[in-house]
């Protein structure tokens, strides 16, 4: 544990005795290091008060560059771990919703019983939230759709088929097939990822200008709402497949699908885990995907 982290922890938590707690280290030896440093610099990042400690307004400058030197700390013993070892280190992965919830879980269990001591973080979001913490690194590979990352590294792991989702009562509903132009006769709930990737695509490549009512943040959130008669919204089968919500799903006459899979930065070095972790998604996607 190095001291920028326990100082940074302090900053946090406003108090020394909470910081040694959690880094199981003496009050009194937390309160050296940091004074310590202090003296190390020349100058007083915190003013002791009763209730514990605050960060002078003069150190929060200073407090954001041990932020930068703690952040490179971790990337260097990652680095050191993944060196010393094929079986250790963690893994960033991002993903949207529907391959969280029908792929990630059973990919996850496999790898975790083959490398026990590989860690990982899991973030779900829509696609430019995911695109851009790739971007900035902080994430190692995202499961997205090919559409979303044209100049990317992509690895295809199977089509999911884009679906019309209405309320039950919905005229709509009792069509054994719809078509693109129906949406513009009815009130549309449009997801987190909005008009920006396929459906937009798709809508703009045949003039379609849905009737939008309303915007939602999250795709359940979304499909609750269809529930409830606020109006249609188009959504991957993937997604839907064995979802809570009592609504009428359709396809289209003219069948539409986007190509998932996962992506990583281009021209980075990627850790051995999350080599490894890659090749391991390949063959999970021909035993399971392509054999299904």
């Amino acid at each position: 544990m190095s001291k920028y982290e326990i100082i940074l922890d302090v900053c946090r938590t406003g108090s020394i005795s909470k910081t040694a707690v959690k880094f199981n280290y003496t009050q009194s030896a937390v309160s050296q290091l940091i004074k310590n440093y202090e003296k190390e610099l020349g100058v007083t990042l915190f003013r002791r008060t009763k209730q514990g400690v605050q960060l002078l307004p003069d150190a929060r400058e200073i407090v954001h560059c041990l932020e930068n030197i703690s952040s490179e700390e971790k990337k260097i013993r990652q680095i050191v771990d993944d060196l010393n070892s094929l079986d250790s280190g963690a893994i960033r992965i991002g993903s949207i919703q529907s391959i969280s919830y029908h792929w990630l879980p059973g990919i996850l269990r496999r790898f975790s019983e083959v490398y026990p001591k590989i860690m990982f973080e899991l973030c779900i979001e829509g696609f430019r939230p995911l695109i851009d913490n790739l971007e900035n690194d902080k994430l190692d590979c995202i499961f997205v759709s090919r559409y979303s990352v044209p100049d990317h590294p992509f690895i295809p792991l199977g089509e999911d088929e884009l679906m019309l989702v209405t309320p039950k009562e919905h005229p709509l509903a009792g069509k054994p097939e719809v078509s693109l132009s129906d949406v513009d006769k009815s009130d549309f709930i449009l997801t987190c990822d909005r008009l920006d990737y396929e459906t937009g695509e798709i809508f703009r490549m045949n003039g379609i200008r849905p009737k939008i009512r309303y915007q939602v943040m999250e795709d359940f959130a979304a499909l609750k709402m269809v529930e409830q008669g606020f109006g249609i919204t188009i959504l991957p089968r993937l997604l839907l497949s064995d979802a809570p919500f009592d609504v009428c799903v359709r396809s289209f006459g003219k069948h539409y699908s986007r190509v998932l899979g996962v992506a990583h930065l281009p021209d980075k070095q990627l850790s051995p885990a999350v080599l490894r972790f890659l090749a391991f998604v390949r063959e999970w996607n021909i035993q399971n995907v392509q054999a299904g």
